[in-house]
């Protein structure tokens, strides 16, 4: 008698799960999108940030008063009504590059975008690029 062994499955991490588990499917495929460009881009490993965020790396900054914090170096947050991508705090000295993403609408350290499709694929992934070096540059980095 022959005996079959199950095939085993890949375990997801928990960003995987959280956008696997995303329920519109066109933010779910577009997030998808991103963790691979991430990836490549980053070389760095994913995590979830508060309970929405997926983030790769952090940087430590501190602000006029005296307090200090943590945040990620880069990542993204896919919202009902913008996928916000987190760029570096200097990231508006890109203009050129940022010219190029297409529709986008600028906020403090991040961009937000209504859809992907609406963008330069590659001159986001230039600017992801460009903010990672920057915020490297300029502040204490570390990989988790």
């Amino acid at each position: 008698m022959t005996t079959t062994k199950p095939i085993a499955k890949t375990p997801q991490t928990r960003v995987e799960r959280y956008v696997t588990n995303l329920s519109d499917p066109v933010r779910r495929a577009e997030c998808q999108g991103l963790l691979e460009m991430f990836a490549r881009v980053t070389d760095l490993p994913a995590a979830i940030w508060g309970t929405s965020k997926v983030g790769y790396g952090r940087y430590k900054y501190e602000l006029e008063g005296g307090f200090k914090s943590e945040f990620m170096m880069t990542g993204f947050e896919p919202g009902k009504r913008w996928l916000t991508v987190y760029l570096s705090p200097d990231y508006e000295d890109f203009a050129e590059v940022l010219a190029r993403v297409g529709k986008h609408e600028r906020h403090k350290s991040c961009i937000r975008i209504k859809a992907l499709k609406d963008v330069d694929l590659g001159a986001l992934e230039e600017l992801v690029k460009l903010g990672l070096a920057s915020t490297a540059h300029n502040y204490q980095t570390s990989e988790l």
